[in-house]
Formats: C-alpha cells, structure tokens, sequence
C-alpha cells in the first residue's frame, strides 16, 4: 500500500538538533526527579507536622501561579535558549547550596521553602521555553511522537529512575542527592548549548510585557476547547496533589515503608508514566482523542480511593501505576494539540497561562492536604481528593464536546 506524505514525514527522523535537546532535557529530569526523591525525605526529618510537609510541596508548585504568566512572556519576547540556561545555572546554584547547608547541619524547613521556590521558580522558566521550542524542531506532523519521546524521558528519569535514586541517595547521604541534582542542570545547560538550530520563531513585538501576558490570557479564555481543558486540569491537578503531597505520610508513617522503599514504591507506579508515554499515540489513533482523554480522570478516582483503603504499601505502586499511565497517556495528544492550534508567536504564553491554571492548582492542593491530614487523618485525605476528581472528570467530558470527531478527531 503506498505510504501517504504525512505518514512519511510522521516516520522521518527527529534530526540531530531534537535528539540534542531531548538528551539535554532528560538530564536535567533526572535531576528533578532525585529532587522530588529526597525533598520530602528530608523535611519529614525535620518536621512531623503535616502542614509543613505539604507546604514543602506548595512551595516549590507556586511558582507556576506566581511566575508562570511572566515566563510565558519572557519566552515569547526573550531568547528561548539564553532563558534556559539562566535557568539551569540558577537551579544549580540553589541546589548546591542546600547540600551545603546539610553538610553544615544548618538546613531548616524554612529553608526548604526559600529552595524549594528558587528551584520551581527556574522549573517554570525552563519547561515553559522548552514546551514553546519543540514545535521549531520537528514538523507538525510528528509533534506527536516527538512530545512523547519528551514526556517518555521526563517520566523515566524524573519519575522513576530519579525518585528511587533520590530516596537512595538521601538514605547513604543526606546531602548526596542535592548534589548530584545541581551536576544534572550543569550537564544539562552544556548538552543544550549544543543546540544549533533557533529554538523560537516569530518574536512577540509587544513592547509593554503587561500587554503580552493579557494577550496570551485573552486568547486562552476565547479559544473554549483550551479554556475548558485548563478547568478540568486545574481541578484534577488539586486533587492528585492533596494526595500527593502527604503521600511520604501515606507510605512512611502509616503504611510503616522505609526510607528507601518510599522511592521504590514511587518508581514502581511511575512505570505505568513510561508505558502510557510510549503507547499514547497508538491509543489516540485506536479510540480517538475525546475517549482517551476523558476517561483519564474518572481512572484517578479510582486511584484516590485506593489509596485511601490501602493497608499495605505494595498497594501504592499499583495505584500509582493506574494514575501516571492515564496522565502521561492523556497528556501527550493533550500538548500536541495545545501546540497546534496556538499561533507560534503567542505559544509561549499560551502555554504558561494554561499551566498557571493547571498547575497553579497543584500548590493549594499540597496545602489542602496538609491540613486535612492535620486535623483527621491521611485517608480522609484521599477521599476528599477522589471527591475533588470526581468534579474533575465532569469538566473533561463537558471540554471534550469541542472535539469534532471521536475517533482521530482534527486539531480544530
């Protein structure tokens, strides 16, 4: 059977620059992901309040609320690479002086939460040029397998292999992951310097940055298809962060796991984040967009309840599992659409205005938890969460009614 153009420039190769800036990437990924290891590690040794534990989490998720209007606007006016590695430097610069700090026996939680906002601050910068950049490196045609090689990296080395070295790491040696996390944003700036092709193409010529970042929130509120998948996404990312943000409790304190089996038991479930990366774009092709998209949320529910009920902690990674294969799954033809049907001049802030919603969430989730966790107890956490989800999915199949066609659907 001949073989259409589109499928032809779908099956060429990604080219040298993408590989180079995926490699670049994905180093930088490990490094968070020893990160999210170690960090609440760390501050349940400094603390058994609940509250402060989640606020860990708020603090370095806030950023995206507060900063990530600006870093859209920056990264659609500004040089996407220079913006990058201002970024990474930064990040290595705050991550070595947490090591410091606790090789001094001088680390507190306040401190966490300085760090901890420092390094989500750089965290918005990067990944808002880096989302913007991908569509200059490949063709439209294979946004798609070149969003899910991304995201398949990110969940590999962040969620599964850098988590269970994090929490390893953080068992032999406080200060070795904060360490190794400041030589990833090294690696990863010099990796990215090799980068030769332009990473951003039209510049926004606003010269008022306040008028940029309304531009981008205005195109966001008309364009209802984007609009409602920021709602639905800002709720789901409240829910899975109340649980997420005490989930050391959940599995340290309640379940009784130890240190280390705390990063194993979240390597396990990030696995189910590697598989539904690799088999996203089968499955958009299989059932179409509208279907895969909106069972994500209802499948988390499920999650949520399960953790609640569990009483063993070999419980979670399968929990888990179910939660990042739908959320790495959904979120690969998710992105690619967000590419596509946003003007490449506006995309950087459209991007970071999407994810202030979305992301934005995801602090006050980890504080919501916290607290309830506070004042009951872990499980009651997790039922409010599955509750909140539940809300959730209902945005997502109201969203989804803007899709044309459920089954390969066309980017609108």
């Amino acid at each position: 059977m001949q073989q259409r153009p589109a499928d032809t420039q779908n099956a060429a190769p990604l080219g040298r620059d993408f590989h180079r800036f995926w490699l670049a990437a994905s180093v930088s990924n490990l490094g968070d992901g020893i990160r999210l290891g170690a960090l609440p590690l760390l501050a349940l040794r400094l603390t058994s309040d609940a509250r402060l534990i989640g606020a860990v989490t708020a603090v370095m998720l806030a950023p995206w609320f507060l900063l990530g209007p600006l870093a859209g606007a920056m990264v659609d006016r500004g040089n996407r690479r220079r913006i990058m590695l201002i970024g990474q430097f930064g990040r290595a610069v705050l991550a070595i002086t947490l090591a410091g700090l606790v090789l001094a026996d001088s680390v507190s939680i306040w401190a966490l939460f300085i760090v901890g906002f420092g390094l989500g601050a750089g965290e918005v910068f990067v990944d808002s040029a880096s989302q913007a950049a991908v569509p200059q490196l490949v063709s439209a045609e294979q946004l798609d397998r070149a969003n899910g090689r991304m995201i398949a990296s990110v969940t590999v080395l962040n969620e599964v292999v850098g988590i269970a070295l994090g929490a390893a790491l953080f068992a032999a040696a406080t200060s070795a992951p904060f360490i190794v996390d400041a030589a990833t944003f090294l690696i990863g700036a010099a990796l990215l310097s090799l980068v030769r092709r332009p990473l951003q193409g039209a510049r926004s010529n606003t010269t008022r940055i306040g008028t940029d970042i309304a531009e981008g929130f205005r195109f966001l509120r008309r364009h209802l298809l984007l609009r409602r998948l920021a709602g639905s996404l800002a709720l789901a990312n409240l829910a899975t962060n109340m649980s997420f943000g005490v989930l050391v409790i959940l599995v340290v304190d309640e379940l009784g796991a130890s240190e280390t089996m705390f990063g194993l038991v979240l390597a396990g479930g990030a696995i189910g984040g590697v598989l539904g990366s690799l088999f996203a774009a089968p499955i958009a092709r299989r059932i179409g967009r509208r279907a895969m998209l909106g069972a994500g949320p209802f499948a988390v529910v499920g999650c949520l309840l399960g953790n609640a009920a569990a009483h063993h902690p070999a419980v979670i990674p399968g929990t888990l599992f179910v939660t990042m294969f739908v959320v790495v799954a959904s979120t690969v033809p998710a992105q690619s659409l967000r590419q596509a049907v946003t003007p490449e001049p506006l995309l950087g802030r459209v991007i970071a205005s999407f994810r202030t919603f979305g992301l934005g969430a995801a602090p006050i989730g980890a504080l919501v938890g916290g607290f309830i966790t506070n004042a009951t107890d872990v499980r009651v956490t997790n039922l409010v969460a599955a509750g909140v989800c539940t809300v959730a999915a209902l945005f997502m199949v109201r969203a989804l009614t803007q899709l044309p066609d459920a089954k390969n659907p066309a980017l609108p």
